[in-house]
């Protein structure tokens, strides 16, 4: 009996999938969860593939899915932020469990483009792109500063150690001569400009893509001629549950070389007296008590950095948000040197229906900008007053006051330079909003209409003082207020089709319309006559020394197409044109037509390389095409008058600018071939050769006084050529469970020549910077004398004429072309990461190379008679001509230094620009604390190390002129970030 019941229970189970299939269907039940966390995940969408039968998992992750009619299926589990999955269930299934990974790998594979998104590995233009990691954690106020050595063609120079200041970009050489060099810089689909770089936090960027050939930068058209920076904003990637960061850093910045530093010391200084012959009437005993090293006075070596930022991001299948907050504060290593931002954004898209989804992407900073003087060669700005300022004399009493001029503590010529900076305060500050609505419909399937408007405002003031009860105001002080408002509305509307043809043939089309309306006015205000330090404000003058009120606007109209086409995964191809009216520009010029074209070889899919395994990936990329360029003033095609003209305390007119309504588009054409490749999946190469020549120059073109009283007139004249070639290499050298060892590195070369000037001339001498337009050169090559060095027999400076003889003579007619320029031909980055477990190490180098700057400062400093009652370089106490055989290059003393090549130094440097030791705490700890659920630390470096020749205190210049710059500085920091 027992045998015959387990028998019938047998028969019954193993008939059942026969029963549910008679029925019609079986069921499927299981859990959902986050690979990264093991937590439940809510509204996982789980889609019988070929169907609409669907469900979402509940709260707690699970879900059941009734399958009808077959009796095997695939299921497709997806969810925002993670990668989907397909798993083949049947009726013998029952249970099917499933961890959901985070499509981060995804991402990195997803690159930004000109107006969407693009899978890396089918664009058919020179793109790079910077993710977050590089720039989130580097203590620095913008992410400017951690591009540099990052990506090849791509040139960032800090230029000044201002925690305030900006970097220089520079795309593939320079385009033009006096119209504007710089990128066009694209935030979440808005212009900005690099002045704004501060105001953004890096923590906050999800990544840049840099836009270098004519396929990817065309479809801007307008502005776009030195490339396109497009810089995009984090959204919401945790899944489950709203993820909560918290980053914290602290650190101090210091004086990031002072190798360079040649100023005489106290003996020194007396000793250079005596031999010269300054030495009458002092009294070395008392002196020599006193030895001030100026460049510790001036710079800090201690000056605090700290940061905090609070992040919470969530994405759903109908929300994605990403909120956040910072607070920034650094002091700058140099007297009056300060920068203080707070900082919020709030980005948000939220699915309203099937067919609409809506979004915003909005920041705002408040920024108290404290300000050093630099660049001008002043005795009472501290950063060239160093230089100037005599060891025996101290800027400082005995008891710590200031020694001052005031009291007669001061015994030094001219203004004690820290003094006159506590007495002259500048403050800055400013207000900060830039915000964009979308909405993106999906009126059918495969288009998608996205309308987006953004608003970027600016509100700037400054406060100047100058209090009376300083001596060398006489009793009456100064007071000066400015500010400026500034508004950019963008409007931007694009129409998307995507369309496949069978399994082979795929194609997508963008037709759009942008609008672009800027405007700006400003005032300033001076008043002098105060006379109590505690009202040296505007209103507390007598009368008003100085104004300014400005206003200006701007507008452009842009109509633009993109199609693009993919067979098989195989051969793609583009095309985009463009046109945009520039309201710079007259009624019969104002319309410039852009187009590129693009074709890309996915090599590797071919049949015959399809079986070789060591080739993970191959492309070959040809583009061709033409951008524009109209940075100009705003109203230079006008004639204007002005009406600041005073006749006898009568306001008059006077003609201001001729104008010149021929004025029209500067245009670049531009040509890239490009070649990619992967090697056993652990190495990717990338190679572009590109050739881009420039037409139609905006430049100012010198006119005689006596046709306008002028002297130039902005016209459209010349060519110009750059060519080059960027090679990129990165991969990972080892790859096992625990250790990974990764090393990059990129290199470019970059060849400018001036093809062609204006009216036929071959050369033009930019009087007083020494630089020279030469039809066949480099469009900033020097154009100055040669300095032979020192006849060893009598101690003379020698020079080369310009046929190459030997004179005693410094004269115009002796300057030639040196052949050396400013821009650097030659430029790239290394670096290598080592991971172990949760430990890793990283470091960036960054370097430019072939690159000369003019040291103005060491003009100054080796005078040799002209500024002897100053401070001077100990070279000429020691390396100077003293007597008969003496070989050196600094003549005898009183044959004054010229501005020739001998102060014209190669400003190449190779600079250790990062250096980061972190440590993220192992999951297994996390989990115990039922909070955390990632926790790192990290000690950093920036700017540690620099090799240059260049004698200067910092050799990043973006000027070809080095003059009191305000130098890098070294910053060492410490950083927790947890998220929970």
């Amino acid at each position: 009996m027992r045998k015959s019941i387990l028998l019938f229970v047998l028969f019954a189970l193993t008939n059942i999938p026969l029963m549910i299939l008679a029925q019609g269907g079986y069921k499927v039940t299981g859990h959902v969860v986050s690979a990264e966390d093991n937590e439940p995940m809510i509204g996982v969408s789980i889609l019988e593939k070929g169907t609409t039968n669907g469900v979402i998992t509940d709260v707690d992750g699970n879900y059941i899915l009734e399958i009808k009619g077959t009796a095997k299926a695939t299921l497709l589990f997806s969810y925002v932020g993670m990668q989907s999955q397909q798993h083949e269930v049947n009726p013998h299934t029952g249970t099917l469990n499933v961890r959901l990974v985070s499509d981060s790998e995804l991402i990195d594979e997803v690159v930004v483009v000109a107006y969407g998104t693009r899978k890396k590995g089918t664009i058919a233009g020179a793109v790079s792109t910077v993710k977050a990691e590089k720039m989130e954690n580097v203590p620095a106020a913008g992410f400017d500063q951690s591009l540099q050595g990052q990506t090849p063609g791509l040139t960032v120079i800090s230029n000044s150690g201002e925690p305030s200041k900006s970097a220089v970009f520079q795309i593939r050489g320079t385009n033009s001569i006096n119209s504007g060099t710089s990128p066009l810089f694209i935030l979440d689909g808005v212009p900005i400009s690099s002045a704004d770089f501060n105001t953004i936090s890096p923590a906050d960027i999800e990544s840049i893509s840099v836009l270098k050939d004519a396929s990817s930068t065309s479809i801007y058209g307008a502005r776009a001629a030195n490339g396109v920076v497009v810089i995009t904003s984090k959204r919401g990637l945790s899944l489950d549950k709203a993820k909560v960061s918290l980053r914290a850093q602290w650190g101090f910045s210091q004086l990031a070389s002072d190798d360079n530093w040649m100023m005489m010391n106290t003996p020194e200084r007396i000793q250079f007296e005596k031999e010269i012959g300054l030495d009458s009437g002092q009294d070395y005993t008392l002196l020599s008590r006193t030895d001030v090293n100026w460049l510790d006075e001036v710079f800090n070596d201690r000056a605090p950095l700290q940061s905090y930022e609070l992040s919470v991001n969530r994405a759903t299948d109908r929300l994605n948000y990403y909120v956040s907050g910072g607070f920034y504060d650094q002091d700058g290593i140099a007297q009056n040197s300060t920068f203080r931002r707070y900082n919020l954004r709030a980005n948000a898209e939220v699915k309203a229906s099937n067919w609409l989804k809506m979004g915003t992407n909005t920041m705002m900073a408040y920024e108290e900008v404290a300000q050093a003087e630099e660049g001008e060669m002043a005795l009472y700005t501290p950063i060239s007053g160093s230089r100037f300022m005599l060891p025996y004399w101290s800027p400082y009493n005995k008891d710590g006051s200031l020694a001052s001029q005031n009291d007669g503590t001061w015994t030094g010529i001219g203004q004690n330079p820290i003094e006159w900076m506590s007495n002259n305060p500048v403050n800055h500050k400013k207000y900060k909003l830039l915000s964009t609505v979308f909405a993106e419909l999906t009126p059918v399937k495969d288009l998608t209409v996205r309308a987006q408007f953004g608003a970027d405002y600016a509100h700037s003031t400054a406060f100047m003082q100058s209090f009376p009860s300083y001596i060398i105001n006489n009793s009456s002080g100064s007071a000066g207020r400015s500010s400026s408002d500034i508004l950019n509305l963008t409007e931007t509307v694009t129409a998307n089709y995507r369309w496949a043809l069978n399994d082979d043939h795929s194609f997508n089309f963008l037709l759009g319309q942008e609008g672009v309306d800027y405007r700006s006015n400003g005032f300033q205000v001076v008043t002098r006559g105060q006379n109590n330090d505690r009202l040296t404000n505007v209103t507390a003058g007598t009368r008003a020394s100085s104004w300014v009120d400005t206003t200006s606007s701007y507008a452009y109209l842009s109509f633009f197409f993109r199609g693009e086409y993919n067979y098989k995964d195989l051969y793609y191809a583009e095309g985009a044109v463009r046109t945009d009216a520039s309201s710079r520009f007259g009624k019969d010029h104002r319309w410039g037509t852009f187009w590129s074209l693009g074709f890309m070889w996915n090599i590797k899919n071919e049949a015959f390389l399809k079986d070789v395994e060591w080739l993970t990936s191959a492309q070959i990329k040809l583009s061709t095409g033409t951008s524009g360029n109209s940075e100009i003033n705003f109203y230079q095609h006008l004639a204007l008058v002005s009406g600041n003209a005073n006749y006898f305390n009568q306001a008059g007119l006077y003609p201001a600018q001729s104008g010149n309504e021929d004025l029209g588009w500067e245009q670049t054409w531009a040509n890239n071939v490009g070649i990619n490749f992967g090697i056993f999946n652990r190495a990717n190469v990338n190679i572009d050769f590109y050739h881009k020549k420039t037409t139609n120059i905006l430049m100012n073109v010198p006119t005689s006084y006596a046709s306008t009283g002028e002297g130039w007139r902005w016209e459209n004249i010349g060519a110009m050529m750059n060519r080059g070639v960027e090679i990129a290499v990165d991969g990972d050298v080892i790859r096992t469970k625990d250790f990974i060892w990764n090393l990059s590195a990129n290199v470019s070369y970059n060849k400018n020549k001036l093809l062609e000037l204006y009216n036929g001339v071959q050369e033009y001498v930019n009087s007083t910077t020494g630089l020279k337009y030469v039809v066949g050169h480099p469009v900033h090559e020097y154009f100055m004398n040669r300095y032979a060095g020192v006849n060893p027999a009598n101690g003379d400076a020698l020079w080369y004429t310009a046929d190459g003889e030997l004179t005693t003579e410094f004269r115009e007619e002796d300057k030639v072309m040196t052949g050396k320029t400013f821009d650097s031909p030659w430029a790239g980055g290394f670096g290598t990461t080592l991971t172990w477990k949760g430990l890793s190490l990283s470091a960036q180098f960054s370097w430019m190379a072939d690159r000369y700057v003019m040291n103005n400062d060491r003009f100054f400093e080796e005078s040799n008679g002209l500024y002897s009652s100053y401070n001077q370089s100990k070279r000429l106490l020691y390396d100077r001509w003293k007597k008969p055989g003496d070989v050196t290059d600094i003549p005898r003393y009183g044959v004054v230094a010229q501005l020739d090549d001998r102060f014209l130094e190669n400003a190449s440097f190779l600079r250790l620009k990062n250096l980061t030791l972190a440590y993220s705490l192992p999951q297994l700890w996390l989990k115990k604390t039922n909070f955390f659920s990632s926790a790192r630390i990290y000690l950093q470096g920036q700017n540690l190390l620099t090799w240059t020749g260049f004698t200067g205190l910092d050799p990043e210049v973006a000027d070809n002129v080095y003059r009191a710059q305000y130098p890098s500085s070294r910053q060492f920091t410490l950083g927790v970030e947890v998220s929970f």
